[in-house]
This record gives C-alpha cells, structure tokens and sequence, in this order.
C-alpha cells in the first residue's frame, strides 16, 4: 500500500519534477485531478494516496517522476496518468491555471470543483477500495458540494451532465448522489 502524500510533498515532487525538467532544457504542462487537486489547489484535504494527473511531454515528466521516487523513497507510481479514462471530451472546460504555484519550467493547472464533483459522482466510490483504504470520493463530495453552495438533485445533475452529457450514468451514481444528499442535510 502507498503511503499518503502531504501537501508540502506533493509540492515538494512537483518542485523535483520541474527542476529535472529545467536541467533538460525543456518545460513541461501538468494538470492536477482528485486528491491531489484538492490538497494543492483547495486544501480541502490533508493528504492523497498520489497524484493523478495528465502530463506534457509525458515521456520526460514520468522519467523525472521515477528519479523523484527514488530520490525520496516514495511509491514509483506517485505521480501517475491512469485518470486518462476517466476525463471528460469537455475537460478543457474544467480546467483552471494554479498561478499560486508557479514553477519555472512547469506549468500546473487543476481541475475546477465542478469539474471534480461530477468525476467523483462518475466513479461514485463509498465503499473500501482493494487495498483497504477507505474511499474518500463520498467525502470529497461533500466538501465540493458545500464549497459550489450545491444541495439539490438537480444542481448535481447539471454539474455532472455539464461534464458528461452522453455518458451513461452506473446505477453506483444514483446511490452514491442519494448519501451525498443525505449527508449534506444532516449537516
């Protein structure tokens, strides 16, 4: 099981990447999904299982990931695109630049809370994941929610269908959209 990465130490990766990067002469694009978007750009949470992003140019930036992992004894995969399958065709609309974190040779962009609210109501997770951690897309959730100033069925339909307008919804999503409702009532 990975460890969970802090805020400072996805910073601190995200600075290691940008300085390999540099050294090679090239600049690199990043863009922050999930966990990690909610640590470094909301600080809406302490600590994420790695950093889910997508990447340019991607060889380069996964090399420099991999010498960040050894150097610092983390997982080899902190720093991963497996959120590919998992972007919207309209992702371009959720995304905004994190000019808080300004980096010489990498840019670093994140997903907006509308963009993440509809992708956790997508993967609609609430139960313990293989490994046993506990799911946090429910939380998440939440907070998103409260940060948009969203409570009804309605106002999530639209943020999801904004996203995912001619994807079909798991029957997890209708489930999973009833508990964060709940959840934000009894709150």
């Amino acid at each position: 099981m990975m460890q969970s990465l802090s805020r400072a130490e996805i910073r601190k990766g995200l600075e290691r990447v940008n300085s390999s990067l540099a050294a090679r002469g090239t600049t690199g694009e990043i863009c922050l999904y999930d966990g990690a978007c909610l640590c470094l750009a909301f600080a809406a949470r302490s600590s994420t299982q790695d950093v889910d992003a997508v990447f340019e140019p991607a060889s380069l930036v996964r090399k420099a990931a991999f010498e960040v992992a050894s150097e610092m004894g983390w997982s080899w995969n902190w720093l991963n695109d497996e959120v590919k399958g998992f972007l919207s065709i309209h992702d371009a609309d959720g995304i905004e630049f994190l000019d808080s974190f300004e980096l010489s040779h990498l840019k670093v962009y994140v997903a907006n809370p509308e963009y993440l609210l509809a992708m956790k109501c997508l993967a609609a997770r609430m139960g313990q994941h293989e490994e046993g951690e506990v799911a946090t897309d429910l939380n998440d959730a939440i907070w998103l929610s409260r940060h948009l100033g969203i409570s009804s069925r309605e106002e999530i339909a639209r943020v999801v269908l904004k996203f995912f307008p001619d994807r079909e919804l798991p029957e997890r999503t209708g489930f999973f959209v009833e508990e964060l409702l709940e959840q934000l009532r009894e709150s």
